[in-house]
């Protein structure tokens, strides 16, 4: 009969935990290690996992309670925790909600244990991917710039395949800020069908229809005026991934006589209802 004890050796240090904890979670990498007869521990009666220890009593804790606690890591850190999930063949817990991918996005600036992304102080934007696949998100708008040639931002979304931080989101809303440089003569706003305008406070809602190839948005609190777009991309069996593109631009601060980075700034929140 087998042992209800496992050992684990992870990155040379050892953890204990039971059979039961293993198997707890359906299809993950513990699964086929213990119903696997060619997957045999060292001769220490250890199972070698090739990752950082550093954070692998999270993930154990999370196998035995459900709650994955992130609490105090850096975004870098967080993103780890993340990628061992991924290894592991573990689903993330729900509660975390969706979560920018830090390995997936250029140059720009995650905060907010990887839910906030700033964007990079360049000329050139950088697009940024959800770590999980999703047909409809929210992103609560911190901070915007006005650029006269360009919108601030473009929110959208991509497959994870093809995904490059360098090239421009071609599957999304522009979203422009509200200001005198968005209005005509007579004093109202001049939007193309798939730009939507808004400021610092904004929550904009984006979803992808499969049946139509659209990228649909919203402002909250305006759900009657909706910015369209169609979407070039051809995707997947699975839902798109979340993508935004952030544009930052450079100011003079005359009080100091020097120049100053302006930057877009966008945080993953929850859809109002």
């Amino acid at each position: 009969m087998a042992s209800t004890v496992v050992t684990l050796n992870v990155g040379g240090q050892v953890f204990q935990t039971t059979r039961g904890t293993l198997l707890r979670h359906d299809n993950s990498y513990f699964t086929a290690m213990l119903s696997s007869s060619a997957w045999q521990p060292e001769a220490q009666g250890a199972y070698f996992i090739d990752l950082d220890p550093t954070h692998f009593g999270r993930i154990l804790n999370y196998m035995r309670f459900g709650d994955l606690v992130l609490d105090g890591l850096p975004d870098w850190e967080t993103n780890q925790v993340m990628r061992m999930l991924q290894y592991l063949s573990l689903d993330t817990p729900p509660h975390l909600g969706l979560l920018w991918d830090a390995a997936a996005c250029g140059r720009n600036t995650l905060t907010n244990q990887c839910r906030t992304i700033t964007a990079a102080a360049s000329f050139k934007s950088y697009a940024a991917l959800g770590w999980h696949s999703a047909d409809s998100y929210s992103v609560h708008i911190d901070a915007i710039v006005i650029d006269l040639e360009r919108p601030a931002m473009r929110i959208g979304f991509a497959n994870r395949d093809s995904f490059d931080p360098t090239e421009p989101l071609e599957s999304g809303i522009d979203v422009r800020l509200i200001g005198p440089a968005q209005l005509t003569h007579f004093g109202e706003p001049t939007r193309p069908p798939h730009v939507l305008f808004a400021n610092v406070g904004d929550i904009i809602t984006v979803s992808w229809s499969r049946k139509d190839g659209r990228v649909v948005g919203c402002k909250h609190g305006d759900v009657q005026t909706k910015a369209i777009a169609t979407t070039p991309l051809v995707m997947s069996d699975d839902d798109p991934f979340p993508c935004v593109s952030l544009r930052a631009v450079q100011t003079v601060n005359f009080a100091l006589s020097k120049r100053e980075w302006v930057q877009s700034q966008v945080s993953l929140t929850e859809t109002p209802p």
